[in-house]
């Protein structure tokens, strides 16, 4: 397991997801963005287990956009201890459409909860599940909203990284 990553590296971390976006953006004015990460509470933000996870987010995002016809067009990949991040660059006129594509993902894989899939317009302007309809993601333990009890620290962040765990291990195993 990596070492926790403190608040400073974290927020390095997203600023340095929001240029790379932006880099691939103003390369391909046209394309759609596709941010694929983690959602995993805590300090500990990489591991062997959460880098076979994020894996498997990669290949149902591939899998899922060369289903419907959508070409990568240009991607970029970064694994650090702050996380794992897959920004494309996805050949698409319509970010709703690669959105609804996302948040399928999200909601059919047996890991979709703990991915992270963000959509941007060609203006750089997200494309949230609302848009789709699609339900609040909802907190791992309880099923309430997930911002609701991370607002209100609900459960612990051990609580949480051990139902994470539990679920990528049973994953793998069925895999």
């Amino acid at each position: 397991m990596e070492s926790p990553v403190t608040l400073k590296e974290m927020l390095c971390f997203r600023e340095g997801k929001v240029f790379l976006q932006n880099q691939l953006r103003n390369k391909h004015k046209e394309a759609v963005i596709v941010a694929l990460g983690m959602n995993i509470p805590g300090p500990t933000k990489s591991s062997s287990i959460i880098s076979e996870a994020f894996a498997a987010g990669e290949d149902a995002l591939l899998l899922a956009l060369e289903k419907n016809g959508l070409n990568i067009l240009e991607e970029i990949e970064v694994k650090k201890k702050e996380g794992y991040l897959k920004i494309a660059a996805v050949e698409s006129k319509d970010a709703t459409a690669v959105k609804r594509i996302t948040v399928s993902i999200e909601e059919s894989h047996p890991l979709g909860r703990l991915f992270d899939m963000d959509v941007y317009d060609q203006e750089g302007k997200g494309i949230g599940r609302e848009v789709l309809g699609a339900p609040v993601r909802s907190c791992l333990l309880c099923k309430k909203e997930a911002k609701v009890c991370a607002r209100s620290r609900s459960h612990t962040v051990e609580e949480l990284y051990q139902y994470i765990e539990t679920m990528i291990k049973a994953w793998l195993r069925e895999k």
